[in-house]
């Protein structure tokens, strides 16, 4: 298992591909949950058919396959390298980082409750029980598994018990969503359950009560995902994701799909970005794409 604190095969990848004399960008200062936006009532008609649509999105994109040019940076590290990316509802992934040559450099799976790291360079393979911090040692990435998941799915989901609590209309046309939790000092009024057991459309909160953390999503005017920004207790960033460059999928199927994801964690100051070179949806996935092989001994006694 690898520990917390401890430099896995991937941070000396990281180090090693950094560029010389190349000076790292902070991301800008760190963001508050309040924006630029007229506010809206919070059934607003045209939220209300945004939210429907983005919820019946969300329930018919369950996994993908792909391959993306993944560009991380940080304080002490940077690496641009390509990757083939598998991810699947709820918190199952695998990335395989390939090196130069488009060698295979290590491979990183999880099936959301255990994970294994295959190091090329040595051939051991690591496994242990997933952890918040998992893709931060491994892969340079501040997210938990189940948040890269939605992310890279390009629609991530509201997390279970927030309520809405705000609507803007951007100046640029933009509609922003706020969710945030129900607590006591904030009552809300919640009429009936979503589907899978959510409450986002019909259950409400007072705006104060984004101070307590919570979810803001921003839709274009074609009512695409843009933005989402997650926010601490304290009201502030924890992390902001663009969706940019909707583009048709192959196949004919007309659906859309973001092939550009930026992840910014201001508070770890890193950014992570995927530009996806190949996407393939599917249903459902095989479990063995989130596990990797027991190592056999290779001694002449086998």
């Amino acid at each position: 298992m690898i520990r917390r604190g401890s430099i896995p095969w991937i941070a000396l990848l990281l180090l090693a591909l950094t560029i010389a004399g190349c000076r790292w960008s902070p991301p800008p200062p760190r963001l508050l949950a309040s924006t630029t936006g007229a506010p809206l009532a919070i059934d607003d008609a045209r939220a209300e058919r945004v939210l429907e649509t983005y919820l019946d999105l969300i329930e018919g994109r369950r996994a993908l396959r792909g391959s993306a040019r993944v560009a991380l940076s940080g304080p002490d590290f940077k690496l641009n390298r390509p990757q083939r990316v598998i991810v699947e509802r709820p918190a199952r992934l695998r990335f395989e980082i390939l090196g130069l040559f488009d060698q295979l450099a290590a491979v990183l799976v999880t099936d959301g409750r255990r994970f294994g790291f295959f190091d090329a360079a040595s051939g051991q393979i690591s496994r242990g029980p997933v952890s918040a911090h998992l893709l931060w040692d491994l892969a340079k990435i501040d997210l938990s598994p189940e948040e890269a998941v939605g992310l890279l799915l390009g629609t991530p989901e509201p997390v279970p018990g927030l309520a809405r609590s705000a609507v803007w209309l951007e100046p640029d046309g933009r509609i922003a969503l706020a969710f945030a939790w129900p607590l006591e000092q904030w009552p809300g009024h919640c009429e009936a359950d979503l589907r899978r057991g959510l409450v986002q459309r019909d259950c409400f909160v007072a705006e104060a009560a984004l101070a307590g953390g919570g979810e803001v999503f921003f839709f274009d005017e074609g009512a695409r995902l843009v933005e989402l920004r997650s926010l601490e207790s304290d009201g502030l960033v924890r992390f902001l994701v663009l969706f940019e460059q909707y583009e048709a999928l192959e196949g004919g199927s007309g659906m859309v799909f973001p092939k550009r994801v930026t992840i910014r964690s201001p508070s770890a100051g890193s950014e992570a970005r995927f530009d996806w070179k190949r996407v393939m949806l599917a249903s459902e996935l095989s479990d063995r794409l989130f596990r990797l092989p027991e190592q056999r001994n290779s001694g002449r006694g086998d």
